[in-house]
């Protein structure tokens, strides 16, 4: 933890034109751009804890990209579109919302999480912002924790206190309980540092955010501007067509709306035989 916030210290003294950090300051700052070296990187990774899922846990909870295989292929046909249209436009936050709850946005999230996650060559990280309702930690199949991620957005903790990895290359930022005023905390200038800090010391290929349902809260919109795209997740037989038509028309208005995504749709063959 200490090599984190040496780097986000020291960062913060570059950006401020000079000068030495306080000593405990523990309010991180944005890096500059194309800042830490290999081995800053490496000790930042390295210092967030790591776990290792239940694979059992994980299926019970629909998620299934672990490992490549059958019940991954869809969700591995969506990583690649999802990549290659971000990657060509130069884009690195994805926010993952839906119209209302139960449409599998989280569950959504998880799997293109370790789907991306399988490429060695990108680093990932997923937040849960929808901080009304968490339910990152119990997807994940995670036991009992003290992780809160809203304590970082709020200027209590350092960030990686409230995160864990798997892997070399898959941060999971997540809460345990909800947190109150979700929608000023996510405009304020503080949780905007604390996703640069991310970005810039975690050298972050991609930022995947899980957020409320759009029709239930306005902390999408009031975020929007902090992202690059939208997938809009819906569910069959739950959400309606006008529905997704105002989001569609609402998220079009502030940002890139990378696509819509038919969740819990029980005649599909997603994988077209394939697989």
């Amino acid at each position: 933890m200490e090599r984190i916030q040496s780097a986000i210290n020291k960062a913060r003294a570059n950006r401020q034109g000079g000068g030495a950090p306080p000593p405990q300051a523990a309010a991180p700052r944005a890096l500059q751009a194309g800042g830490g070296s290999a081995d800053i990187i490496a000790g930042a990774w390295q210092d967030i804890a790591m776990f290792k899922p239940s694979v059992r846990a994980l299926k019970d909870n629909r998620v299934f990209t672990l490992k490549a295989g059958g019940d991954a292929a869809p969700f591995d046909m969506m990583r690649t579109r999802v990549f290659q249209q971000m990657r060509s436009n130069n884009w690195r936050r994805l926010a993952v919302v839906s119209p209302g709850k139960a449409c599998g946005k989280t569950t959504l999230s998880a799997n293109l999480a370790f789907s991306l996650a399988r490429q060695p060559d990108l680093n990932l990280a997923l937040i849960e912002l929808d901080m009304r309702r968490p339910s990152l930690a119990r997807t994940l199949g995670l036991q009992a924790g003290n992780e809160q991620f809203s304590r970082a957005l709020e200027d209590r903790d350092p960030a990686f206190q409230h995160m864990l990895r798997y892997g070399h290359n898959l941060a999971f930022a997540f809460n345990r309980s909800p947190a109150p005023s979700m929608e000023e905390l996510l405009q304020s200038s503080h949780a905007t540092e604390v996703f640069s800090d991310l970005e810039r010391v975690l050298d972050l290929s991609l930022m995947i955010f899980d957020m409320p349902p759009m029709l239930s809260s306005g902390e999408m919109m009031g975020f929007a501007d902090q992202v690059d795209c939208v997938l809009l997740v819906a569910a069959a037989e739950l959400t309606t067509l006008e529905e997704i038509d105002l989001c569609e028309r609402n998220l079009s208005e502030v940002t890139n709306l990378l696509g819509v995504v038919l969740n819990k749709c029980r005649y599909a063959d997603l994988a077209g035989g394939y697989g």
